[in-house]
């Protein structure tokens, strides 16, 4: 497994080479996403006209579609082959795909097209997108067990020939020849909408430093960490998840290498 002081790195190349992240996202969660990329360090723009995405993506780094975004499907094809035509890194949220057809044969035709860098979603959604089929009744469907969640999640990745994750009590990341686990998290996390937004939105800060695997794994254990922080300080303040999702915001921001090296859980499969 690759050690701490490499994911770290990554990590770290953020702050120092500062990305701009274009994200068509959810729009329930835009201010978190966009508070999280600028606690990272990174730039978030959160355009979606389809009069400006062309325009916004020239001179981004990375492009993050999440399909809770659904009403910008047009925005969403324009912002996509401008970024292919760049180089820029994709990252796709398929929020709801196993709850709404829609999404999902969207999210499908999307993959289909356009080569992305990395697909994050839970469980539920992952297998959605792998079987095209409905799988739960909303968007915070749980998620499969571990074994189950590595070996959908490789499939997809050989599918489109990208990085999958799979995000639950334990994330997993695979490109469907190597795969790595996540433990890092707490259960306040699920008590606050966005998290799994966050996630995606920072996966785009860090392919837009590191377009490998590398980079998925860095940030799933950032992230996990820093709930687990901000879980720990909302207890102890005997509060509940709105100071929770503040404090997680904070611990994003001041997270520091000593505390990543003690506190990052990841493992090789």
């Amino acid at each position: 497994m690759t050690a701490p002081a490499e994911l770290w790195a990554v990590w770290e190349r953020i702050s120092r080479r500062r990305p701009l992240v274009h994200c068509i996202t959810n729009p329930v969660t835009v201010n978190d996403c966009a508070n999280a990329l600028l606690a990272a360090g990174a730039h978030p723009f959160m355009a979606a006209h389809p009069d400006e995405v062309e325009e916004v993506q020239l001179r981004a780094d990375a492009l993050v579609i999440n399909l809770g975004a659904i009403a910008q499907l047009d925005s969403i094809g324009k912002a996509a082959r401008q970024a292919v035509a760049c180089g820029h890194p994709i990252v796709v949220d398929p929020v709801g795909v196993s709850a709404s057809s829609l999404r999902r044969r969207s999210c499908i035709a999307l993959l289909k097209e356009f080569p992305v860098a990395c697909v994050r979603g839970n469980g539920a959604e992952i297998r959605a997108l792998l079987e095209d089929t409905g799988t739960a009744a909303g968007v915070d469907a749980p998620s499969e067990d571990a074994a189950s969640a590595h070996e959908i999640a490789a499939q997809l990745a050989r599918r489109h020939d990208c990085a999958v994750v799979a995000s639950g009590a334990v994330d997993v990341v695979t490109d469907g020849r190597q795969t790595f686990r996540v433990s890092n998290g707490d259960a306040m996390m699920t008590r606050v909408t966005g998290m799994g937004c966050v996630l995606s939105s920072l996966l785009g800060a860090a392919y837009a430093v590191e377009n490998s695997p590398l980079a998925a794994v860095a940030v799933c254990a950032v992230v996990g960490l820093s709930g687990e922080l901000a879980a720990a300080g909302t207890r102890s303040a005997r509060r509940g998840p709105a100071y929770f999702r503040a404090l997680f915001v904070d611990s994003l921001y001041s997270l520091n290498e000593a505390q990543f090296s003690a506190g990052a859980e990841c493992s090789g499969l």
